[in-house]
């Protein structure tokens, strides 16, 4: 297919972009690679994660696609991330109760996406083949979903809804529930079949994806049940011990060096950002947790204080 000026003028009306960046989107479907820029992160659990993130003019671009066009795709009922109504959370607690949990991890998820992928996804869900076609090379970079576009997100939920439906209808022929967080799949029942990782890497492989085996993670009745961060073992939604006992530590060390934290050396000025989401996080999952509450206003005080002081020295 081939850029068409009428097409392209329709796409433009439609996402009611400013007129300064028609000349972006022509050039982003040509070039893309010119708008990007790369740099790396560090995983949690170790290694680098690349991120290309969209310059500003692409990244409207990107926006006002996913707030005119993707945001109105429904999400499949068994994907809980990148939607508005559901989360983390949601993810974990449709599991509650179950005697044997068995959580998957998809290999390179985004990078996996294709750009032919993201057109038929789209083209079959009854947008016309020209705004397919002009998306997906508009929200792709080398050919797949880019790790730092915002649209990335909500089109792997398009891509991969097809997958969720013959997932959903795998785990009901076999007595199990079925849900997926991004990357994550879990399924859960009485007894997980000792050939489950087997069948859903078939599966997942007729449309190119692969399983992260390092991440999979089957637990039986009695053992700790840990999904998305959030722990089902005791029947009830809660943050993991070790999650809670490393932000005790945490908190308690910024505490210990809250009068003079602007005066080290190596003080790191996210670091009350940081301990703010963990405690949001948790509260989250807990949203009486005491603990969290009370350090939760107290860190948010200190915070302002911090910043007001910072804003006196300049």
């Amino acid at each position: 297919m081939t850029i068409n000026d009428e097409t392209l003028a329709e796409l433009v009306r439609h996402l009611e972009i400013d007129e300064h960046l028609l000349l972006t989107l022509v050039a982003a479907i040509s070039s893309p690679n010119k708008f990007y820029r790369s740099f790396a992160i560090p995983k949690r659990r170790g290694g680098i994660r690349e991120i290309e993130s969209p310059y500003p003019s692409l990244g409207s671009i990107q926006k006002a696609i996913l707030r005119k066009i993707l945001d109105g795709f429904s999400v499949h009922p068994c994907a809980h991330a990148f939607t508005r109504k559901k989360k983390a959370l949601d993810h974990a607690a449709y599991h509650l109760g179950c005697k044997e949990l068995i959580t998957l991890d998809i290999k390179n998820f985004f990078p996996s996406i294709t750009r032919q992928m993201v057109f038929q996804a789209l083209n079959n869900s009854g947008l016309s083949s020209h705004f397919s076609f002009y998306i997906s090379l508009l929200c792709c970079l080398n050919d797949v979903l880019p790790q730092g576009a915002c649209t990335s997100p909500a089109l792997s939920n398009v891509v991969f809804s097809q997958l969720d439906e013959r997932l959903h209808r795998l785990a009901i022929h076999l007595g199990l529930k079925y849900s997926r967080y991004a990357d994550d799949l879990a399924f859960s029942g009485e007894k997980i079949p000792r050939n489950m990782i087997k069948t859903v890497q078939k599966v997942l492989a007729t449309k190119g994806f692969e399983l992260n085996t390092e991440k999979t993670r089957l637990k039986v009745f009695g053992a700790k049940k840990i999904i998305t961060g959030v722990s089902i073992t005791s029947g009830i939604p809660k943050a993991p011990r070790s999650f809670k006992r490393s932000l005790r530590v945490k908190i308690h060390e910024l505490e210990k060096h809250i009068d003079n934290l602007a005066s080290m050396k190596k003080f790191d000025p996210l670091v009350f950002e940081r301990t703010l989401g963990k405690l949001n996080y948790l509260l989250q999952i807990e949203p009486g947790n005491e603990f969290a509450l009370k350090k939760k206003k107290l860190l948010s005080e200190q915070h302002q204080k911090f910043l007001s002081l910072g804003r006196q020295v300049q």
